[in-house]
């Protein structure tokens, strides 16, 4: 089955003061990495996929310049394809707008010594996406990345259960990703990967459900992502760190739910 990859959550050049804001929410992060194509990033790595904060170094900034045309928040969602050249060749077959899937990789220290993480991506094509990218990534070298030292989180973390994108016409947005071979189609505008399940909601639709919660702006476009879902073991012990920390909240029933300010970007909601 195909599984949910990664979301990536775009700092653009304020790493430092968004990393030290998710250890605060309780993650642990990886140390910090450095991309082939320019880029740095930190993760917090879950046993079947991982949250990634992507950003530039200082003075960085015109290396992958098309990352960062896009606002801070929540600009990347990601399924895992075991093969990403037949993918990209089902979907284009299915008529789907795609870009040329490419290789890069980034060192990693893996017991002591420096390997390289590998990765073949592409995305569905970014003239029919705005404010971030639905994509395909497939991993090289898994072994370096799901390293069981990197998965234990003092907020008790175990995934990521859902995300939700916030579309002037979902159901357009939603066709895009819905042809993927082997994703799961559980109602009229969701799809699901693995345990994370894609929500497109019509903004005034999402504001709604999210209990007229503020959504970070579509910026006169006509999509954003806006929200993720992050499964815990206890919401009682994922509450009682954010209250020990300082990290203001609201509880809902099921949710715990933080405001864009407090997750550099995005609602983050812990299930």
């Amino acid at each position: 089955m195909l599984q949910f990859d990664h979301a990536v959550i775009n700092v653009l050049g304020e790493m430092d003061t968004v990393l030290a804001r998710y250890e605060r929410l309780g993650f642990q992060m990886t140390p910090r990495g450095y991309h082939t194509l320019g880029s740095i990033n930190h993760l917090a790595v879950f046993p079947e996929c991982y949250i990634e904060l992507l950003g530039y170094a200082p003075g960085e900034k015109e290396k992958r310049a098309e990352q960062w045309v896009y606002p801070a928040g929540l600009t990347g969602l990601a399924v895992r394809p075991e093969d990403a050249a037949a993918t990209h060749s089902a979907l284009e077959a299915a008529g789907i707008p795609l870009e040329p899937y490419r290789e890069f990789s980034r060192p990693v220290e893996v017991d002591g010594e420096t390997r390289d993480a590998s990765f073949r991506t592409f995305q569905i094509d970014r003239n029919s996406t705005a404010n971030g990218r639905l994509f395909y990534c497939q991993h090289l070298t898994p072994e370096f990345l799901w390293r069981k030292e990197h998965m234990t989180h003092p907020n008790g973390a175990t995934g990521i259960a859902g995300a939700t994108i916030a579309c002037v016409d979902p159901d357009a947005i939603h066709a895009l990703m819905a042809e993927t071979p082997e994703i799961a189609k559980t109602g009229p505008r969701d799809l699901k990967a693995g345990n994370t399940v894609l929500r497109f909601r019509h903004p005034d639709e999402l504001a709604n459900e999210l209990g007229g919660a503020e959504l970070p702006a579509l910026l006169g476009k006509s999509m954003r992502m806006v929200c993720l879902d992050i499964a815990c073991r206890s919401l009682d012990d994922a509450a009682n760190l954010l209250i020990k920390n300082g990290v203001p909240f609201d509880r809902d029933g099921g949710t715990l739910r933080l405001a864009p300010k407090e997750a550099g970007g995005v609602i983050l909601r812990f299930t």
